[in-house]
Parts: C-alpha cells; structure tokens; sequence
C-alpha cells in the first residue's frame, strides 16, 4: 500500500511539475511578442510610432525584427534573467514613472542608455542573432560603410550598439541633463558669487577686460581657474597665471609642456604680464616661461564650486564620448594626447563649442599626467 502511495505521488508530483512548467513558459513566451510589448500605451503611443517608420518594422525583403528580437535574449538563461529584470520595469509602470509624454521625454535618454550599456555588455547579442560579418555582402554597401564594417570586424573593439543606436528609436536629447546641471550651477553662481581671495572657475568662454568699462582683449578658457581680488558691480578683478611657451605667445597654458589652455590674449595684454620663472620642456626642448595677470570678468560667469562644475563635464563625457565607443577614462591619456583627441570627436557630438571646451578642459586636468 505505502509503494503505490509513493507512485501515485510521484506521478502526481510530475504531472503537476510538467503543468507548471508547461504554464511557466507558456506566460513566458506570451509575454515576448510584440502584441504584449505595445500593449501599455507608454510604449503604443511612443517607441512603436517611431519603430513603424524605420528599417526594422517594413522593408524590400520583407523581413521584420519584432521588439523580443532586439530586446530579449532567444536563449533561456539569458531570457530568464532578462525577464527577472523586466520585473522592475512593470513596477514603474505600475507606479506611472512614464505614463505622459512630458515624463517619457525626461527619462527617455536614461531609459536609452540603460538599455545601450546591456547591449554593449553582451556585445550586441541580439543583433548578431541577424546580423553577422560572415554573411555581409560588402560589394553591395556604400564604400564608407563596407570599410567601417571591415575594419570593425578585424578590430573586434567595437559592437554593433556603438554605431547604430538610432536604427529603430529616435535619438534622446543627450545633452538635457547636463545642461539642466549647468543651468543650475549659473542660477546657483548668480546668486552667490565666489569669495573674494578664493579660486574660482570658469562656467564657459568668458571675455576679459582690462578695465570694467574696456572692449574684450582676450578671452578665459571655460574650466580655467583665477584668483578673485575683489568684485564690484558685478564685475570680478581676478589674477591669471600660467606658462608661455616660446613662439606661442598669444596663448597662457595651465602647466609647463601641458597644451591646457588657460586663455587666449590679445596684444594689448602682453605688455601687462608679470614673467618669472623659464624652464625647458624635456620633452620637446621648448622654453616655457610661467606668467601672470590681472583683468576684470563677468562675476555670475565663475564658481567656487569646482566639484559641481567638473559633475557637469563628467556627465557630459559619460553622454557624448560613449556615442561611438566604451567611455575612456581621462586618466587614459596625457593631457596634450587630449587636446587631438577632442579636435576630431567632438564634430561627432552635439556638443556647442563651449561645451566640447568644458570637456577637454576636464579631461586634460585629469589626464594621467596631471594627477598629484
């Protein structure tokens, strides 16, 4: 009698078990199609618009990669733990974090590089399900682009995320956050200007004046640092130092043999600049000469709050210079290694020129040259 109780359980235990899983992967193929993707309207009314207009959703070949196809590992393992983490996803859906079009706007940038970095992560996994070097007829692309896919599969540095994050979704606004930091910082530095006898530093390109009254004679690099003497009427006089190097004349540099431009002056400046100490740079044998001055600046375009001001650049690096590539750090270059990397990726971004001047002042300041 105990024998056929112990069969009859385990025939129930594994009816019950093959059930079970049979309803488990039931629900969790249910849930990766794309009827079950745009059933929520944050993403009906919002991705899946955009989606129907590019490549992916209608083509010559008829071919169509649904939302899992991108989004979802085909594997079970790694579908399993990808459905694990769309968990948090329905919680925020639950608790309405995009349930508008103003706060999918607002998050939308950090919704794209969340899932960008799980791309890059698992080297385009999902795209390399369609996708591969192996099955490319080069012959039938543009030159440019069959040189960028040759190269890139004989590198293997990069994946297929880093290059082709807009094929389905429009691009976010990667530049709102940090420009909603930096409008911030100006509010903040508006009401509080820096102290007279501190350091301070600047917000962006800021003109200087011999006089308060006087034109422009040169203009402070934006995350250059002066010494304020005292403010008046909005005004701040300040003291700026740095180095000269020999037949560079126009032009004042954080540090000998360090390309970090401090500011750019004009003729009118040269005669009031107070010279000490030259030294040769061991590197290129140049003369440096170390030199200063005083001028009078905007007082709201300067802040003592250095950290905040270099929390604006990080963001901003984190957002631009990961558009193409994996974030290098600045520790990863000298500081005039810097200064041509800056000059060729910046025309990729859409960085304003002020802004891409922020950046490789950041950089270079925390290049692996310049740490203590």
């Amino acid at each position: 009698m105990l024998g056929k109780n112990i069969i009859a359980a385990v025939i129930i235990g594994m009816v019950a078990g093959i059930v079970g899983w049979g309803g488990f992967n039931t629900v969790l193929h249910a849930t990766n199609r794309m009827d079950f993707c745009i059933s929520c309207h944050e993403m009906r009314d919002n991705v899946y618009v955009e989606y129907q207009q590019s490549a992916h959703f209608q083509n010559p070949s008829g071919v169509r990669a649904t939302c899992p196809d991108c989004h979802v590992p085909r594997d079970w393992g790694h579908m399993l733990v990808r459905k694990i983490q769309a968990s948090g996803e329905l919680f925020h859906w639950a608790a309405g974090s995009i349930d508008s079009p103003e706060k999918f706007q607002a998050k939308r940038h950090q919704l794209a590089k969340r899932e960008w970095d799980r791309m890059r992560a698992s080297d385009s996994r999902e795209c390399r399900n369609c996708h591969s070097f192996d099955a490319m007829a080069f012959h039938k692309q543009s030159v440019r682009a069959a040189r960028t896919m040759r190269d890139a599969a004989k590198a293997g540095t990069q994946t297929c995320v880093d290059c082709h994050k807009a094929v389905a979704h429009k691009m976010p606004d990667i530049n709102a956050t940090h420009r909603r930091m930096m409008a911030a910082l100006e509010e903040q530095s508006r009401l509080r200007p820096p102290s007279v006898s501190g350091l301070a530093w600047a917000l962006s390109p800021v003109p200087l004046l011999s006089a308060p009254q006087a034109q422009p004679e040169g203009e402070l690099s934006a995350g250059q640092n002066v010494r304020v003497l005292e403010i008046t009427d909005g005004l701040a006089r300040v003291t700026i130092s740095g180095w000269r190097r020999d037949g560079d004349d126009n032009r004042l540099y954080a540090a000998l043999g360090k390309r970090i431009l401090v500011a750019n002056l004009d003729e009118t400046v040269l005669a009031r600049l107070v010279t000490s100490t030259m030294a040769e740079d061991p590197d290129t044998g140049m003369t440096w000469t170390e030199a200063r001055f005083e001028a009078w600046v905007s007082a709201q375009a300067l802040t003592a709050d250095q950290d905040s001001l270099w929390a604006v650049a990080e963001t901003m690096a984190d957002d631009n210079c990961t558009l193409c590539h994996a974030r290098r750090p600045a520790g990863a270059y000298a500081a005039n290694d810097w200064l041509g990397h800056m000059n060729s990726m910046k025309r990729l971004t859409p960085l304003t020129e002020a802004e891409a001047g922020l950046l490789l002042a950041y950089q270079q300041r925390h290049a692996k040259d310049m740490q203590p």
